[in-house]
């Protein structure tokens, strides 16, 4: 019987021992997960597609992401990017399979300002090549930034269910917030990491909500692997199965699947 796995990990990190962290890396791991290792992961799971998403500790260094790009057409990415970047510089990152930027501000202490000339060009340029904003950032300090990102004609894909205050369940502003921001109709929100929540076993509570409120064609799994700085505590398998039991429809679990086709392949 067809139990309807996920056709996309929408969101997994890969790196070498040889990468240079960032000066603010929060994290340092002291092991490599490759992209050859992501795509084992994958095909033991029977997953065809992933996309890997730019991880703050080794800030806007993408080489190694953009070199996986060119060798497995399987996958797609974020990058971190400075506001300055050029526009042809993205555009030439975008016909590598880079399908947006990505702004990782949930351990930033101050943010940048969303209205600078320099990030109102940047956000110019993601939407006029059609590429996307993928934004981690804690609750608390999301609405404002969704606010600024809905004006402008782009696509955003919200990371860990808008990382919510679960002492406040689904009253939590920031997740009000996100509600909001998808009814506006360029917000996908990202189901995924559900051990950074305050109190993970809180995380079906909002997955019941989004899928009232956004319904599959808003939504897209990711594993977060290699789980870092809880590699010992999560498999793969976990976040699999957690899905599994997350939307026990097969059928909705497949029309999520499209959604990440769609978003990132078609």
């Amino acid at each position: 019987m067809d139990i309807a796995l996920p056709l996309v990990d929408t969101h997994a990190h890969i790196f070498t021992r040889r990468m240079p962290f960032s000066s603010l890396a929060w994290n340092k791991p002291d092991y490599e997960f490759t992209v050859e290792q992501f795509l084992q992961t994958l095909d033991a799971h029977h997953i065809p597609f992933g996309v890997i998403g730019a991880a703050s500790i080794f800030d806007d260094y993408s080489d190694y992401t953009l070199q996986a790009l060119n060798t497995y057409k399987r996958l797609r990415a974020t990058v971190i990017v400075a506001p300055e970047i050029e526009r042809d510089t993205l555009a030439r990152m975008q016909a590598q399979g880079v399908s947006g930027i990505r702004f990782v501000w949930n351990r930033t202490k101050d943010l940048p300002d969303l209205h600078s000339p320099a990030y109102s060009r940047l956000l110019v340029r993601v939407a006029d090549l059609g590429l996307h904003v993928q934004i981690y950032l804690d609750a608390k300090r999301l609405p404002p930034v969704l606010d600024r990102l809905n004006e402008f004609d782009l696509n955003i894909a919200v990371d860990h269910f808008g990382d919510p205050d679960t002492d406040q369940s689904l009253q939590c502003p920031g997740f009000q917030s996100v509600l909001r921001s998808v009814q506006k109709g360029r917000t996908w929100v990202r189901l995924s990491s559900p051990y950074r929540m305050k109190d993970p076993s809180a995380a079906p509570t909002y997955v019941e909500a989004l899928l009232k409120a956004a319904g599959p064609e808003r939504l897209m799994w990711g594993s977060d692997a290699p789980f870092v700085a809880y590699e010992t505590r999560i498999t793969y398998q976990d976040e699999v199965r957690q899905f599994l039991r997350w939307i026990p429809d097969p059928q909705v679990r497949s029309a999520i699947s499209q959604t990440a086709l769609k978003f990132y392949f078609f």
